[in-house]
């Protein structure tokens, strides 16, 4: 890598809608919380979505879901990426369908580029005792 993609935030939402003609992006229903009925949790499909910008040449890119209770991960997830033009914006648009939350409580979920973070967030997820 040549020089790191720097992101403009990390958000999740249901879905990403991309409109054909335009490729505009559409999020819906973005969130921090989650509210699951029972422990381990059911696979929820999800999206999580950055807009990366700055890098130039390849680079190996990760997200990582850690439990910020135990430090564990429970999802990681790494693909390679190239960045042409460090001028350009890229649409990072991830699906992803088979992650479980094993407890209530906090979670992180970090993008990464070549090791460093370049983007996180903290989703909350509840039990039905614990209000929205």
């Amino acid at each position: 890598m040549i020089q790191r993609p720097t992101s403009v935030g990390l958000l999740l939402c249901e879905a990403a809608v991309i409109e054909e003609k335009t490729r505009n992006v559409t999020l819906v229903n973005q969130f921090t919380q989650l509210q699951f009925d029972a422990f381990p949790s059911v696979q929820r499909p999800f999206t999580v979505c950055s807009l990366l910008t700055d890098g130039l040449g390849e680079a190996n890119l990760f997200l990582r879901i850690v439990t910020l209770d135990t430090l564990e991960d429970i999802y990681l997830r790494s693909w390679t990426m190239m960045f042409r033009n460090p001028l350009s914006q890229v649409r990072l648009l991830l699906r992803v369908r088979h992650c479980s939350f094993p407890l209530a409580g906090p979670y992180q979920f970090a993008l990464e580029a070549d090791g460093d973070m370049i983007a996180q967030c903290v989703l909350q997820v509840n039990s039905p005792e614990e209000q929205l």
